[in-house]
C-alpha cells in the first residue's frame, strides 16, 4: 500500500505525547506549586501541602474524586488489542460481541458490592496483602510474582502489537512508535504517580472516544448513510449472528459472552492489583461504587462504538475485502487500514488516528507501570527487607524507590 503519514501526521501525534508529557509534569511539582500559592495568598499557616510518599504516588492520598476515578477504571483495560480486535470483531464475524453488555450487568455489581468493600476498609495499598492476612505470607509472595510476570508480558503485549499493525499498514518505523509510547509512558507515571496515571486516562478516553465517532460518521458518510450501512451488514449476516446454543465448545454464543465474559470481567475489576489501586485511591467508599457501576453504561456505549466501527468496515470495503485481497497481512490491521483510506488527502486526521492508537496503549502501559512499582515494593521489596534486616524501610527511602521502579522496570517491556 502507497498511503504513507504525512509529516503533519506526526505532528498531531507528537502534540498529544506532550500533552501527556505535561500532565505529568504538573503532578510533579503539583505540590510546591500549592506551597507557593499558599504563600502568595496568605493563607492559614497552619494549612499544611502533603509531602510526596508512597501513598501520593501510589494512591494519590485515597483523596482522588469520582471523574477521574471512573474514566481510568475503564481506560486503564482499554489497549490498542482489544480496540482494533473488538472492530475486526464486527467486520469478520458479526455483533454477537455485544453480548459481553450482559458480563458488564453481571461483573461489575459483583465488584461493586462484593469485592471493593473488603479491599477499601481494610485500607490496603496491595489487593495482595488481603492474601497475607487471610492465607499467610507465602500465598501473598506468590501471586505478587505472578501478577509481575501476568503484568510484564501483558504491557510488553499492549505496546507492540498496535505499533506493528500501524507500522506495517503506514510505514511508521516500528522502533519510533515502540520507543516514544513506552517512554511518555514512563515519563508521566514516573513524574507524577497515580494522579498524573488517572488524569492522562480522562483525556485519552475523550480521546479515543472522539476519534473512532470521527471514524464512523466520516464511514457512514462516504459509503453513503447510515441505512446503507444497516442493509449491507444484514445482507451480509452480520446482524444475525446470535446464537443461544449451550454447547460451550462454540466460538461464541450468547451464554459464554454473558457469563464466560462475566467472570473474565469480574477477574478484573474484582481482584487485579490495578483496578483495586483505584479504588483504594478514592475519597471514599461510595465514590468508589459509583465509579465501578458507571462503567457498565460507559463500557456498553463504548463497545457499541467499536462494533459500529466494524460494521462501517465492512459496508466500505464490501467489494474489496482488504484482508482476502492480502492489502493488510492480518485481520487485526482493518482498523489502521481503513482510517488510511477513509482520511487519504486529510493527513491531521490521520495523526489523529495515530494518537487514538497510542492513547489506548499508553492507559494500558501507565496504569501497568504503577501498579507493578506498587506490587514490587510493598509486596516483594518491603517483606524482604524486613526479613533480612528485622526493619522496615524508611519512609523517604520508600518515596525514592517508588519512583525508581516506576522508571527502571518499564524498560524491560520494550520487546
Amino acid at each position: 500500500m502507497d498511503i504513507t503519514f504525512h509529516w503533519s501526521d506526526y505532528l498531531m501525534f507528537a502534540f498529544w505525547l506532550l500533552v501527556y508529557s505535561a500532565i505529568g509534569l504538573y503532578h510533579r511539582f503539583r505540590t510546591p506549586i500549592r506551597k507557593k500559592l499558599n504563600q502568595c495568598f496568605h493563607r492559614n499557616p497552619q494549612e499544611q501541602v502533603k509531602q510526596d510518599d508512597t501513598e501520593t504516588i501510589f494512591l494519590g492520598n485515597r483523596q482522588l474524586s469520582l471523574v477521574p476515578i471512573v474514566s481510568s477504571v475503564m481506560a486503564s483495560f482499554l489497549s490498542a488489542v482489544s480496540l482494533m480486535g473488538t472492530t475486526m470483531e464486527a467486520y469478520v464475524y458479526g455483533i454477537e460481541f455485544v453480548c459481553m453488555i450482559l458480563a458488564y450487568c453481571i461483573a461489575f455489581p459483583l465488584a461493586a458490592e462484593i469485592y471493593m468493600p473488603v479491599f477499601y476498609k481494610l485500607r490496603l495499598t496491595s489487593a495482595h496483602e488481603y492474601l497475607e492476612f487471610r492465607f499467610g505470607k507465602s500465598v501473598r509472595w506468590i501471586a505478587s510474582l505472578i501478577f509481575c510476570l501476568q503484568m510484564w508480558f501483558y504491557i510488553s503485549l499492549a505496546l507492540y502489537a498496535p505499533s506493528l499493525a500501524i507500522s506495517q499498514v503506514s510505514g511508521l518505523p516500528l522502533w519510533i512508535s515502540l520507543l516514544t509510547t513506552g517512554a511518555v509512558a514512563t515519563f508521566y507515571t514516573t513524574l507524577g504517580g497515580i494522579r498524573a496515571v488517572v488524569w492522562t486516562d480522562v483525556l485519552q478516553l475523550i480521546v479515543l472516544t472522539f476519534g473512532l465517532l470521527l471514524i464512523v460518521i466520516m464511514g457512514i458518510v462516504k459509503v453513503g448513510g447510515p441505512q446503507v450501512v444497516w442493509d449491507i451488514a444484514l445482507e451480509g449476516k452480520r446482524l444475525q449472528s446470535f446464537s443461544f446454543s449451550p454447547d460451550p465448545l462454540r466460538r461464541h454464543s450468547v451464554w459464554i459472552l454473558a457469563f464466560g465474559g462475566a467472570g473474565m470481567v469480574l477477574s478484573i475489576y474484582g481482584g487485579n492489583q490495578t483496578q483495586i489501586q483505584r479504588y483504594l485511591s478514592c475519597k471514599d467508599m461510595k465514590t468508589a461504587r459509583r465509579a465501578i457501576l458507571l462503567n457498565i453504561p460507559m463500557n456498553a456505549i463504548f463497545l457499541v462504538i467499536q462494533l459500529a466501527a466494524g460494521l462501517v468496515a465492512y459496508a466500505y470495503f464490501i467489494d474489496c475485502d482488504p484482508i482476502g485481497a492480502k492489502l493488510v497481512k492480518k485481520a487485526d490491521q482493518l482498523l489502521p487500514y481503513l482510517v488510511m483510506v477513509l482520511f487519504d488527502g486529510i493527513p491531521v486526521i490521520r495523526g489523529l488516528f495515530l494518537s487514538i492508537i497510542f492513547a489506548a496503549a499508553l492507559s494500558t502501559v501507565s496504569s501497568g507501570v504503577n501498579s507493578l512499582a506498587t506490587v514490587i515494593l510493598e509486596d516483594i521489596f518491603r517483606p524482604l527487607f524486613y526479613f533480612i534486616s528485622g526493619k522496615d524501610v524508611k519512609p523517604k527511602s520508600q518515596t525514592l524507590l517508588a519512583t525508581l521502579f516506576c522508571e527502571f522496570f518499564p524498560q524491560f517491556h520494550l520487546p
